[in-house]
């Protein structure tokens, strides 16, 4: 049985869709559509096409107000029309020196700062002769054959009231030079009872450390190749000189090596009172002759005496 309202409903709803929705494939996106599509919007002429295009993305319909000559009444014209709506946001688009920019932020990002070794704690004052709060100091030596940029390394001590001291910006030590850090500058205490220090780079890697107990007063505590040594002999800013610790048995010299000390005394004081070039036969006659001049006395005494 024909249903003479449902009838009705269906074509009223078909009139709708093609008045106010239009069907899905008439839909025009203002935020990807080509202007040869735009221009198929009411309002919207090719002028405003591209006026349109420069102002992409949009949000929604409303804000077509952004284009000159589109106000409210003609927005509302564009919303009953149904052929314009707003499609997924394109991502804006970058320009050529944006995207280098960006590569540019993104590898010193990446780019990972390599310290270089060869920085080393090289000689320290714990204990001076003096006020150790005026007269201790800290050495650095750069092994390297080239500067190195020293900003923000650390020196710490390790023992009781511990203090950092970060290298100020601009501190550079040349090659194979030397630094030399003060107490007064660095407000560390190197404890005369026992202390360590640590030189830190900024990647917070330990670069040198150096560990003492019991400070002698008056001698400096030196980086040397076969350990660390103390020495009478301070070298602040300049190479260390010390000599190896004595060695008790080593020390000792035995009475062999004493009585070949003499012996070798002997022979060069005796060497130093013979003739450099002496005259072999003539030499030989003086002794011939001292030979029978003795044998001569000789005899004349013992007949002298019968």
């Amino acid at each position: 049985m024909f249903n003479l309202s449902r009838a009705v409903f269906l074509a009223s709803l078909f009139i709708w869709s093609l008045w106010f929705g239009g069907s899905a494939a008439e839909k025009i996106d203002i935020n990807t559509a080509p202007s040869e599509e735009l221009v198929k919007i009411i309002h919207i002429g090719e002028t405003r096409a591209l006026e349109l295009i420069s102002l992409r993305p949009f949000s929604s319909l409303d804000e077509l107000a952004k284009i000159k000559g589109i106000g409210e009444k003609r927005i509302e014209d564009i919303k009953k029309q149904g052929l314009a709506w707003v499609g997924a946001t394109p991502s804006p688009k970058i320009s050529t020196e944006e995207k280098f920019q960006s590569l540019a932020d993104s590898e010193k990002e990446e780019v990972k700062i390599i310290y270089p070794s060869g920085i080393i704690i090289n000689e320290i004052l714990p204990s001076s002769e003096g006020a150790d709060e005026e007269n201790e100091w800290i050495e650095i030596f750069n092994q390297n054959g080239f500067e190195v940029d020293l900003a923000d390394w650390k020196i710490s001590d390790t023992t009781g009231t511990i203090n950092t001291f970060v290298l100020s910006a601009g501190t550079k030590i040349k090659p194979y030079g030397f630094l030399v850090f003060p107490r007064p500058q660095t407000k560390i205490t190197l404890n005369n009872n026992g202390d360590a220090l640590k030189l830190i780079s900024p990647d917070n890697r330990v670069a040198s450390a150096v560990e003492y107990k019991n400070a002698p007063s008056g001698s400096s505590y030196n980086s040397a190749n076969d350990g660390w040594v103390w020495s009478k002999s301070l070298t602040p800013g300049t190479l260390n000189q010390t000599l190896p610790p004595l060695d008790k048995k080593t020390d000792k010299t035995t009475k062999d090596q004493k009585q070949n000390q003499i012996t070798e005394k002997r022979l060069a004081s005796a060497g130093a009172q013979l003739p450099k070039n002496p005259n072999y036969p003539l030499l030989i006659a003086a002794l011939f002759v001292a030979v029978i001049s003795g044998i001569s006395f000789l005899l004349f005494k013992k007949f002298a005496t019968k």
